[in-house]
């Protein structure tokens, strides 16, 4: 029951999701292997429950979330609550989901709540700093912003990916953990390689029909709410 309350909200979010996780699967591999983590069941579980992070979004008034101007203080102090209503959605509907859906729930919530924490302790909602932030939720956090700056939103053009990239970098030691900004370019260098190649990017081990039950799930215990958002 869950990512999805963004879909009935928003048309183009399940493509967003999906990019999203898409590109943390390939971060996840990258990382892993340039690092020696040797990540096993995490790998899964981080790249499953990447597609939950912005479900607390779910809570904020649609006139905040899709303000085409600036946002106000108040405006933006409710969109930084977004992480903890995410928390709290997961743990009220955690009784109904089993493991087949969620691999997770401690990485779930891992990610959901601690995407927007930054490197240097400037982020939130809990202000974490360095490695108190978990993996999972670094990790996503690079994806997250990527997706969002190449995306085009209400009050902003997409940004093309050598800009992005550029930004990515530019907060390296600041939002992002330096180590994965270095694994996050490398997706992008061996990506260039396999096209040259014509050898597509190919991603091992997980499950695609396991994401589609995870969406299709999520839309349909979520339409009855959808008018009250959870409330």
């Amino acid at each position: 029951m869950l990512a999805i309350s963004c879909e009935i909200r928003d048309p183009g979010i399940e493509a967003h999701l999906l990019r999203v996780q898409n590109l943390t699967e390939q971060l996840v591999i990258v990382h892993n292997r340039r690092c020696q983590l040797e990540l096993s069941k995490s790998y899964n579980h981080i790249v499953h429950s990447s597609i939950l992070h912005d479900i607390g979004k779910a809570e904020i008034p649609e006139g905040i979330l899709y303000k085409p101007g600036p946002l106000s203080p108040y405006e933006r102090k409710i969109i930084e609550m977004h992480p903890l209503m995410g928390s709290d959605i997961l743990n009220k509907i955690s009784r109904e989901i089993n493991n087949d859906v969620i691999s997770s729930l401690e990485v779930a919530e891992n990610i959901i709540l601690h995407h927007h924490e930054k490197w240097d302790g400037t982020g939130y909602p809990h202000r974490l700093k360095g490695e108190e932030i978990p993996l999972e939720a670094r990790i996503v956090a690079i994806v997250g912003v990527f997706d969002a700056l190449t995306s085009r939103r209400p009050y902003k053009d997409s940004w093309s990916v050598e800009r992005a990239l550029s930004f990515i970098n530019e907060q390296k030691g600041k939002h992002f953990d330096p180590s994965i900004v270095v694994s996050f370019f490398s997706c992008f260098d061996e990506k260039a390689a396999q096209k040259k190649a014509a050898i597509p990017f190919a991603a091992q081990g997980y499950s695609k029909q396991r994401t589609r039950r995870l969406l299709d799930m999520v839309v349909n215990l979520l339409r009855p709410r959808a008018n009250d958002s959870f409330k």
